[in-house]
């Protein structure tokens, strides 16, 4: 967790000591200076740095620093210094932390999977498919009964068992389905 002494704002990443870490703040501050341009005062956004001690292969979701109101400090794309590699083609908000998982995230949801996760048949990482005919009838229960019991439909025919992800390509593709599944 983060002690009351390293959870300090600086406005240098030089003032940093060995195993302190900045992680950019999400309120900029603003200073008043004159565009040279035009002689008028204008606001200058200046970025102040929020100093941890937690490593970032050590950082979760869970530890990400608040304010007292419970909203994040920083942006958990910082926090976690999520990256997508170049090789990577989507269109879709998914990137690897520096602690090793997939991230794959929306405007409502993220969530990280890595080697050794275990997918469940109701969890939204999940790659079942259904076949055509499959869907066909679940449309027509949905538009006679309902949406309940066209998903009771779906689930009763689902043979999926849980297994575990054993690739860092396949933590990546259900990143993916995940960003998807939520955006």
């Amino acid at each position: 967790m983060i002690s009351l002494l390293t959870e300090r704002t600086i406005s240098d990443k030089s003032e940093l000591k060995k195993g302190e870490y900045a992680v950019p703040i999400i309120k900029k501050n603003v200073k008043k200076v004159i565009n040279p341009a035009t002689g008028r005062l204008k606001n200058k956004k200046i970025t102040k740095y929020l100093k941890t001690n937690i490593a970032p292969e050590d950082r979760t979701l869970n530890n990400i620093p608040r304010y007292s109101n419970n909203k994040p400090k920083v942006r958990f794309q910082d926090w976690l210094q999520l990256k997508k590699p170049p090789d990577v083609k989507t269109k879709y908000a998914v990137g690897k932390a520096a602690n090793g998982k997939w991230y794959g995230w929306s405007h409502r949801a993220i969530y990280g999977f890595t080697v050794g996760d275990v997918i469940k048949p109701n969890s939204i990482g999940n790659k079942y498919k259904y076949g055509e005919q499959v869907e066909k009838k679940y449309d027509q229960i949905k538009k006679n009964k309902g949406s309940e019991e066209a998903e009771k439909y779906r689930k009763s025919l689902a043979k999926f068992k849980p297994y575990k992800i054993k690739t860092d390509k396949e933590a990546l593709e259900h990143a993916i389905r995940f960003a998807r599944d939520v955006s």
